[in-house]
């Protein structure tokens, strides 16, 4: 047999079997769809669904803790039915608005849901009772605290700290309001800070916190860093005394250094020096010099501002005149 021959012959068992008899096969085939609908439509089954709690307080009490958010309900109806209902429209309202100052339960147990179709109904709710406690709602204007996180360059620190505004009012349950001094900001990263550097952040408040900000929007933060102020001891630094008239009896002393510790660190021995001064109306045979600006004096030289010198020891250079032969 040809492959031409076994082609036909399956074309004509495929077309047997679609058409022959095709009365009876249409009929069965309307026949198992119209089972399929009908249990469909007859199926009850049972699904878990979260719903959105809407809740109304009375005027002048809030919450002192956020109230539960979403409930998770047990609905039951026909599948047709559960297949097209939407969760996102369902709403369980709780109206408080009659409540006082204090402790209310809620009984959730046979509340009805917005958005549920009346052929489906509630087989449970979870939790079924809800317990929320009301306070007055105060007012209170508190100082705003940065809150710093890590650490600047290596060789800086975080010298000054500024907010703007660095006072907002919060508002909230009394009993919390009236423990409040400050806010603190969220975190701001001075992590590898080495200048100045400008921010906004929010306030730390947590989105669950029943305390809120009158009138929320960023805060600006102004960081100010500088380098880390650092001291060095110079050992044996030379002195020199100007002039021809005298000489001192110590040709070294030991000069200790601060300011910044990049620059402090970058200071080389051999540039620093101590010169001693004699003013021409000296003309004593011996004396001592001091760290001044006039007489008999002497200056650390090689030492520039904003570093400076702290301490020179011995604190005096004494010097004495020159034989003349």
């Amino acid at each position: 047999m040809t492959t031409t021959s076994r082609k036909a012959m399956a074309l004509d068992e495929l077309r047997a079997l679609l058409f022959d008899n095709w009365p009876y096969k249409l009929i069965t085939l309307c026949f198992a769809m119209l089972t399929w609908a009908y249990v469909q439509s007859e199926q009850i089954v049972e699904e878990h669904v979260r719903v959105r709690i809407e809740w109304t307080m009375p005027d002048g009490l809030v919450a002192v803790e956020t109230p539960l958010e979403s409930a998770t309900v047990t609905v039951a109806g026909v599948q047709a039915l559960m297949r097209n209902m939407r969760p996102v429209d369902l709403v369980l309202p709780i109206d408080l608005s009659g409540a006082r100052e204090g402790d209310a339960t809620v009984d959730l147990a046979d509340r009805p849901i917005r958005g549920l179709p009346s052929e489906v109904r509630v087989v449970s709710i979870n939790p079924g009772t809800l317990r929320v406690e009301l306070d007055r709602m105060l007012k209170r204007r508190v100082k705003v605290t940065p809150l710093l996180k890590g650490d600047p360059a290596e060789g800086f620190v975080v010298k000054q700290v500024t907010v703007s505004p660095d006072h907002v009012d919060i508002s909230g349950p009394a009993k919390l309001v009236r423990a409040l001094t400050e806010v603190t900001t969220e975190d701001v990263d001075v992590t590898g800070l080495h200048e100045d550097a400008d921010l906004e952040v929010g306030l730390g408040l947590s989105k669950s916190s029943a305390m809120r900000v009158v009138r929320p929007g960023p805060i600006a933060v102004s960081i100010h860093v500088s380098s880390t102020i650092r001291e060095r001891l110079f050992d044996s630094v030379p002195v020199v005394v100007r002039g021809e008239r005298y000489v001192a009896s110590s040709n070294v002393l030991n000069v200790t250094v601060e300011g910044p510790e990049a620059m402090v660190g970058a200071l080389k021995p051999d540039a620093i020096s101590v010169m001693v001064y004699a003013p021409d109306d000296f003309t004593e045979p011996e004396g001592d010099a001091r760290d001044g600006p006039d007489g008999l004096r002497f200056e650390v030289l090689g030492v520039e501002s904003p570093v400076r010198v702290s301490r020179v020891e011995p604190a005096t250079v004494h010097v004495v005149a020159k034989v003349v032969p």
